[in-house]
């Protein structure tokens, strides 16, 4: 298990009523940013936190999350598979404002995201720019008042609100209210507080191989499957990623398989690249060999019985391993995820056909594999399935290193 922060710092209205939390990276329990990430896995680290691992509405309930957006973000759609009436995105003031840019900035607007500007000054496209915006961030500790006071007259002729950041005493709050600003920040208001938590490590060059497969040109659905199904951390995200803050759907994606065909290849690729930029560390080897050879002998037991939707059979023998990974019990990790009944019954009471053939796997890897009966296969083609995952878990082991 690894250990995670992000740090959340309320954004204040006029009334002292929280309009929305800013998400910050934090490496540790310390307050503060130090890391040797770049700032894209600085960003990628707080979008995985707060959207997938955290939940949203567990760490800012029904208010807005602010998350900071480098230009790298910005210039890729695909990488912000994120609900656009729960965001704020924090526009860099060190982005390069050009017809790119803007362009982009139009698209996200259209999508329904609010936009907020730190503390640029003037450029060539500013007047664009604000135009755009929703919010603009103004450092009021780098001006002097009638600075502030011309600068926020000059942009309250734009459609948009104005924020003081870094308020600090309670004379200021009450000078920067008279001034006409909307939204206040600040050590006065609320020092950043640190959120911990815990989430499965993914095995980075799993996610390599993945990307690897997203961009090759000859890839079908079927090697983009194979691609995440051969990784336990990878499967667990992307069925709770489906289940999550991301997406509202009416029906529960109970496979890989189908939230292949869902994501489509553009969005699987921003999620795949954002898990690769947060830097997360490998989990070992033979523990998610437990997990591989248990989705494979579940597959390959399925299809010898002719049963139908053996990718759920897949997905079961997998998941059945989940607690060995998170030492966790088991419940606690299925009963959140967006899994068929049936699966889950599976995996935790080893019901139906997909649970006997579940208990049957995990049986293969001990000693009572000798006292196995499943009714329509003998133990010898059971252990000739289990010699065929076997050798299937070395392929892709081999191939992910």
């Amino acid at each position: 298990m690894q250990d995670i922060f992000v740090g959340r710092q309320p954004i204040y209205n006029r009334n002292l009523g929280i309009y929305g939390y800013e998400m910050l990276f934090r490496a540790n329990s310390e307050n503060n940013a130090n890391t040797q990430l770049c700032e894209d896995g600085a960003t990628s680290q707080v979008i995985i936190n707060t959207f997938l691992d955290m939940g949203l509405d567990n760490l800012v309930g029904k208010s807005m999350a602010s998350i900071n957006l480098t230009e790298r973000f910005l210039l890729n759609d695909d990488a912000l598979p994120l609900p656009p009436d729960r965001v704020i995105l924090d526009i860099q003031s060190n982005t390069s404002i050009n017809e790119h840019t803007l362009s982009a900035l139009q698209r996200l607007k259209q999508t329904g995201f609010t936009l907020a500007l730190e503390d640029f000054h003037e450029t060539p496209n500013f007047s664009a720019l604000l135009k755009l915006a929703d919010i603009f961030k103004m450092d009021v500790r780098n001006t002097t008042r009638d600075e502030n006071l011309s600068r926020i007259n000059s942009l309250k002729k734009y459609n948009l609100k104005v924020l003081a950041e870094k308020v600090e005493t309670l004379d200021e709050y009450e000078d920067y209210m008279d001034m006409g600003f909307d939204y206040f920040q600040g050590y006065f208001l609320s020092q950043p507080r640190i959120i911990k938590s815990k989430t499965l490590e993914t095995n980075k060059l799993s996610v390599m191989q993945l990307l690897s497969t997203l961009h090759g040109s000859g890839s079908d659905i079927s090697e983009i499957e194979k691609a995440i199904s051969s990784d336990l951390t990878l499967s667990y995200k992307l069925l709770k990623l489906m289940n999550s803050a991301f997406f509202n759907l009416p029906n529960e994606i109970d496979s890989i398989k189908r939230a292949v065909v869902f994501l489509g290849r553009r969005k699987l690729s921003g999620w795949a690249s954002m898990l690769a930029l947060s830097s997360m560390n490998d989990r070992p080897v033979e523990l998610i060999k437990i997990a591989m050879m248990r989705a494979k002998t579940c597959e390959l037991i399925a299809k010898q019985l002719q049963l139908n939707e053996e990718d759920k059979y897949f997905t079961a023998g997998m998941f059945s391993a989940l607690d060995i990974l998170m030492e966790q019990p088991i419940e606690t990790l299925i009963n959140p995820l967006p899994l068929a009944d049936e699966v889950k019954q599976a995996i935790l009471n080893h019901t139906g056909n997909i649970g006997i053939i579940v208990k049957c796997s995990q049986l293969l890897e001990t000693s009572a594999a000798e006292k196995l009966s499943i009714k329509g296969i003998s133990n010898t083609e059971l252990s000739t399935l289990y010699f065929q995952a076997n050798n299937w878990v070395q392929g892709v082991t081999q191939s992910i290193k």
